[in-house]
């Protein structure tokens, strides 16, 4: 099916949003990373809005025949992260409330420092974030869109463009690591807590090298092409059987450990700031 500008356009615009957004959250004054705060909030709200706008296709209720016992959970998950943008959004607009209050400058060179991370790493990580976040519940809903239906490949154009870019900017911070030495994790956790933290960054560092590939490759094997924005990039291979094994991984085992590893990583992050009183573990990339 040819690619029209309409879901380009749509796919620049979450693009561009999530560049300003994590630039906003960074800048030096308080009233403006508050802003980006307030961005950030009313993206997750947006997501609300997407999903109550999905709600009237009925294809929830009626969606794409099951290929998998586990495809009956996806009307349960996309329930389940609404909701979770909801409270997430509210919580964000509150932030950003209080932020706004602060007289706090933040100074940030380009590069990392000992204690916290420097511009292009917070740049990178939060443009990544949002874009990654906004990909899931977007792939969740397009793999339940009858195949008959007109907007089904609309969806997947912005899918695919928004994956090609999380699997660029992922390589590139891989190469601004070796750049920039990663800040060293705050003294005050537990040689286990070290542990712990380094083995979730290497895991959300696979699986977001392994959710772009293995969708790439079953896209590939199904014999249909990879989108980035207009350009139509054809498979290199023919179709094949393999696409289903290459499905498995990108459509079920792998979103489940994302949400374990995700997981895991905020709620340790959350825990070592508001529980074990930690200051610098958030303020290492937000502060």
């Amino acid at each position: 099916m040819a690619v029209s500008h309409g879901e380009s356009w749509i796919a620049l615009a979450i693009i561009v949003s999530s560049v300003l957004t994590a630039w906003f959250m960074n800048y030096r004054t308080p009233k403006v990373r508050a802003f980006g705060t307030l961005l950030a909030g009313l993206g997750c709200l947006a997501i609300v809005l997407w999903f109550a706008t999905i709600l009237g296709t009925g294809i929830l209720d009626n969606p794409k025949p099951n290929q998998t016992p586990m495809d009956s959970a996806k009307p349960a998950l996309l329930w389940m992260q609404a909701s979770i943008a909801l409270v997430t959004g509210l919580m964000l607009l509150i932030a950003a409330y209080r932020q706004a209050k602060s007289d706090e400058a933040l100074e940030l060179p380009i590069e990392n420092q000992i204690d916290r991370y420097g511009f292009v790493s917070r740049m990178i990580h939060w443009t990544t974030a949002i874009l990654f976040i906004a990909l899931i519940p977007i792939g969740i809903f397009a793999s339940m869109i009858p195949e008959d239906s007109w907007f089904r490949n609309h969806y997947y154009v912005v899918h695919k463009t928004l994956g090609v870019l999380v699997f660029a900017l992922l390589i590139i911070r891989l190469f601004w690591n070796t750049r920039s030495k990663r800040p060293a994790l705050d003294a005050s956790l537990k040689p286990a807590e070290h542990r712990w933290a380094h083995r979730v960054h290497i895991l959300l560092y696979m699986m977001m090298i392994a959710v772009p590939v293995t969708g790439y490759v079953m896209t590939s094997f199904h014999g249909y092409p990879t989108y980035f924005f207009t350009l139509e990039i054809e498979p290199f291979w023919g179709k094949s059987d393999a696409y289903i094994i290459w499905g498995t991984f990108h459509k079920y085992i792998l979103p489940y450990l994302l949400y374990v590893i995700l997981g895991a990583h905020i709620l340790g992050a959350l825990k070592h700031h508001f529980i074990d009183k930690h200051d610098g573990a958030l303020k290492r990339m937000v502060g």
